[in-house]
């Protein structure tokens, strides 16, 4: 696919190599364990390397070779996984390219590809926001304690699936065992009514645990006419337990007759998901704790509008909400929720507006029919 290739020295002005891309390659060098890591744009028919970690021994020449073992832009594991590469793209546009390499023969996994995509959605931001037009009411530069962040997120939704994988096993037993005792009782015995509350406990811990894995797995990018209803019914069975626990009083108003959208269904799920929990903490120091999620059509556009009762966004902080890292919630706030509901809004051609006063605050999706 690349029949050319023209490397950027340190000696150009072209593109600098120094933050943010210069920080990004070196994140994903540490992120992947590897030997060298970097950032490449594309150009026609070559590639531009705009940074590079760990490969200061490395001739132009060799870095060159490496990024020309790449038979397409990505996501893959190649070269006897010892190369590995993963695209940012923006509005179903490759805009750059994070690579990877080891010296090592069978070094990365599908673990690894997924770290490096999941990755790849921060990385896009952080270029977005050095853009000149942006550079001034916009953070450019992340410390190394924000990217280390990334890193446990990533390990966390890792655990979290395995979790949910690993806890199918007991509930079966727990319910196999349930349903012997219950078969050798009497159908008059009184214990019939607990053995009852444990199969229906043990049902809900495992249906949880299906939606973490159906959530959680990693999925193909693809798009097809999904019913915007269907979706937000989704997105509030999975936040729902979050929900109950912030005593939350959830109001929907769905129109099941609306016009079917072209959607990537998990990737628009996960958005919705990211404002109703942002909706439900908003709410956390107010007594009237409502949250409403509508859908509707206005004009060309389907809207899907979610609002919360809560105390509002400070004209300070609203133009950095959707900002990577930025958040108000102190150590409890991962500051990614917006921002990566905003990347899966715009690549879906579509906007997101907030709305906000003291009595609360409202987010409207518009994505075009």
């Amino acid at each position: 696919m690349k029949q050319r290739l023209r490397v950027v020295e340190k000696n150009t002005d072209v593109i600098p190599y120094q933050s943010p891309y210069q920080e990004i390659a070196t994140y994903v060098r540490e992120l992947l364990q590897c030997d060298y890591a970097l950032v490449a744009m594309p150009e026609k028919d070559s590639i531009r390397i705009c940074a590079i970690a760990g490969a200061q021994s490395e001739s132009s020449r060799n870095i060159a070779d490496l990024v020309s073992r790449l038979r397409e832009w990505g996501p893959m594991v190649v070269d006897d996984s010892r190369l590995i590469a993963a695209p940012m793209t923006r509005d179903h546009r490759m805009v750059g390219v994070l690579v990877g390499y080891s010296s090592k023969p069978g070094t990365f996994t599908t673990e690894d590809l997924q770290k490096l995509m999941n990755y790849s959605h921060v990385a896009l931001g952080m270029l977005t926001n050095a853009s000149p037009e942006d550079h001034d009411s916009t953070r450019t530069t992340f410390t190394a304690e924000e990217l280390q962040h990334v890193s446990r997120l990533i390990t966390i939704g890792e655990l979290s699936a395995c979790f949910a994988h690993e806890v199918t096993n007991p509930l079966m037993l727990i319910r196999g065992h349930v349903r012997f005792v219950e078969e050798s009782l009497p159908a008059d015995h009184p214990l019939r009514i607990n053995f009852d509350v444990i199969d229906r406990a043990s049902r809900r811990v495992e249906e949880m645990a299906k939606r973490m894995l159906d959530f959680s797995r990693k999925r193909t990018r693809r798009t097809e006419a999904c019913n915007v209803a269907e979706l937000v019914s989704d997105a509030l069975r999975f936040v729902q337990p979050y929900l109950k626990t912030q005593y939350v009083d959830m109001r929907v108003q769905a129109d099941t007759q609306l016009p079917l959208v072209e959607l990537d269904r998990w990737q628009m799920v996960q958005a919705v998901v990211n404002l109703l929990q942002n909706a439900a903490d908003a709410m956390a120091d107010v007594e009237k704790r409502v949250l409403s999620i509508s859908t509707a059509v206005h004009g060309e556009f389907l809207r899907i509008t979610v609002s919360d009762t809560g105390t509002g966004i400070s004209a300070a902080n609203v133009r950095k909400i959707f900002e990577p890292f930025f958040t108000t919630k102190g150590e409890r706030g991962t500051g990614l929720g917006l921002f990566i509901t905003k990347q899966v809004v715009e690549e879906h051609h579509g906007s997101i507006e907030v709305e906000t006063s003291n009595r609360g605050t409202t987010f409207s999706i518009s994505l075009p029919l």
